[in-house]
């Protein structure tokens, strides 16, 4: 069976097997406990550079946790892609993936030199600043930090109570 590409997957069931490299993971736990965690995510990327998040759930977790390292290329086959996130994308794609106890995972070892390692879009200034206080969209910026701020509180609209916050100042390369 031929590796399918990740803009090529509609939503729903899918068998077919895509290749790819976990680019970036992180867990994700509950705010108001956070030894429980809610689901494990991951940012894929495959041989043409496309991208795509992925998220598995308690207890499937354990499986990847313990299989599935960063920067490792796997085939992955057996898993659902659905609508992404509408409150926080990590990268630009419409879909994600979601792994469950039933997805078939390979690890591959023979990865070619040409195979992404990371996933990213350039945004200028202009987008970044738009990009504050926002939260659909997950944004690296690199540049020197030249302050940062005390601790302060802020009311979000996806969490009850207050939620704390620092501003960060960034001077970007000229």
């Amino acid at each position: 069976m031929a590796d399918l590409l990740l803009p090529n997957h509609l939503a729903g069931n899918c068998s077919d097997r895509v290749c790819v490299r976990v680019s970036r993971s992180w867990n994700f736990y509950d705010t108001n406990n956070e030894t429980k965690l809610l689901h494990a995510d991951m940012v894929l990327i495959d041989e043409e550079g496309n991208s795509i998040q992925a998220q598995v759930y308690p207890p499937a977790d354990e499986l990847f946790r313990t299989r599935v390292k960063e920067g490792g290329v796997y085939t992955f086959s057996y898993f659902r892609v659905r609508a992404s996130n509408i409150y926080y994308k990590p990268v630009e794609n419409d879909q994600m993936l979601v792994f469950t106890k039933w997805n078939k995972v390979e690890e591959v070892l023979a990865v070619p030199p040409a195979f992404p390692m990371y996933a990213y879009s350039l945004a200028s200034p202009e987008q970044l600043q738009a990009r504050i206080d926002t939260r659909t969209q997950f944004t690296d910026v690199i540049g020197v930090i030249t302050a940062i701020s005390n601790i302060g509180t802020t009311q979000t609209k996806l969490r009850q109570g207050n939620s704390t916050k620092r501003t960060v100042t960034i001077q970007t390369p000229r």
